[in-house]
């Protein structure tokens, strides 16, 4: 942890006091566009292991101990869900009130095509 303190420390004057700040510009939205690609992938793992969690829930009605790592399982999605989007409500929130510019990109889902003859 020291390192990585150190490491910021020193690279903050490096940043402060650069010449052209096209390539942290740069960095920032390479980064951006990793977390706005990442989000719904992490949201749709998280919808994907409640309804695992179902189906294993469901599929070992006599089995106890498997009955409850499929309840364990929709908890923790469900609670996985509520973070991400209680966390997305309250940055839109903390915009809004500091009157930041941005939107929220509403990606849209994969599309698949479907060939309509064999």
């Amino acid at each position: 942890m020291k390192k990585i303190l150190t490491g910021v420390l020193l690279m903050g004057p490096m940043i402060a006091f650069a010449q052209s700040l096209g390539a942290v510009n740069a960095l920032a939205t390479g980064f951006g566009s990793i977390v706005n690609t990442l989000i719904p992938v992490m949201m749709g793992l998280a919808v994907l292991a409640f309804f695992w969690g179902l189906v294993k829930y469901i599929a070992s009605a006599s089995d106890e101990a498997a009955k409850e790592g499929g309840k364990t399982l929709m908890i923790w999605g469900m609670i996985a869900l509520f973070v991400m989007v209680a966390l997305w409500g309250i940055l839109g929130w903390v915009q809004a009130q500091l009157g930041l510019s941005g939107t929220i990109s509403n990606t849209p889902p994969p599309s698949f095509i479907v060939p309509t003859t064999l």
